[in-house]
């Protein structure tokens, strides 16, 4: 006697979750109760109790924006970049460059408000690869400052010294 075995899958789809059970049935085992006799071979249509997912609200930011800036600014941090954004310096990135979010973080959240950043990414939000391609940038992020090119993360110190910074460096 030749031995049957079936694949059997049993899934459902319910609002964003996905249920799939997978089993191989042989049919001179349980042939009889799960296909029904061994003389119709008929298989019977699995029962798959429906899923309930949870909805949340999502705490990841949309495609295209920088991620969250969760460091505190201290008050010389916040005066180095209003300095920067007098004299005309410019940081030059992308959103999705871990280096550029290592750069934001070491300024704080509200110094960063003051920063002259400029996105770089063509799918991201307020982007202008236009003034990117004119500046040559290469790599991010990247700093103009005072006619010099900066790239790679750069320390607070080193910005306020490459800026003529003359305040409090107590970053």
């Amino acid at each position: 006697m030749k031995t049957l075995h079936a694949l059997v899958l049993a899934g459902a789809l319910v609002g964003t979750g996905l249920a799939l059970a997978v089993g191989i049935v042989r049919s001179d085992a349980i042939a009889p109760s799960f296909f029904g006799s061994k003389e119709e071979m008929t298989i019977a249509q699995p029962t798959v109790a429906p899923i309930t997912v949870a909805q949340s609200e999502s705490t990841v930011a949309p495609v295209g924006t920088l991620p969250p800036i969760t460091t505190t600014s201290s008050a010389s941090a916040i005066a180095l970049a209003k300095h920067l954004k007098s004299v005309g310096a410019k940081m030059y990135g992308a959103y999705w460059c871990p280096h550029c979010h290592e750069q934001l973080q070491l300024f704080g959240q509200k110094a960063v408000a003051q920063l002259p950043y400029i996105e770089c990414a063509d799918d991201g939000a307020n982007s202008r690869p236009d003034l990117c391609e004119t500046a040559k940038i290469e790599g991010y992020p990247t700093w103009k400052i005072k006619g010099e090119t900066y790239m790679g993360t750069q320390s607070l110190e080193e910005l306020a010294t490459a800026s003529g910074y003359k305040g409090s460096r107590s970053f």
